[in-house]
């Protein structure tokens, strides 16, 4: 799918609306939230055409295990803590892309990566089943 259309289905999505929604809760701009969703629409897309040539960001291991013991503490299982690991790349990722894009602090980045992440995923994961 076209990168660029993927990021239009996405903000048209419900997921979107929502993932807007708890942007403007946090008290960024409806332009603001959906241009940092629209960054992040595109880099998930980019990481999924990337995991097939096995590349994950700069600081993967650290997102994955992150997430991983999270999840492990949690107690939410071993394949559980294994998807929420993979997630955490994600949002490495994208709030690496956020930053560097809209020229905001990594602290600010990080938690819009946090709050949109799930809701790209989700989509994605409609999408592609």
């Amino acid at each position: 799918m076209d990168m660029q259309q993927l990021v239009s289905e996405f903000l048209a999505s419900e997921h979107g609306a929502q993932a807007t929604q708890a942007l403007t809760n946090q008290g960024f701009s409806t332009e603001d939230s959906q241009q940092m969703l629209g960054t992040a629409a595109e880099t998930a897309h980019a990481h999924a055409e990337e995991q097939n040539a096995g590349l994950m960001g700069n600081h993967p291991g650290k997102s994955f295990f992150a997430a991983f013991a999270a999840g492990l503490v949690r107690g939410d299982g071993f394949l559980k803590s294994m998807e929420e690991g993979g997630e955490g790349i994600l949002t490495g990722r994208i709030a690496e892309s956020i930053a560097g894009r809209m020229g905001i602090d990594p602290g600010t980045a990080s938690t819009v990566a946090a709050a949109a992440t799930p809701y790209v995923v989700a989509f994605l994961r409609e999408k592609l089943a």
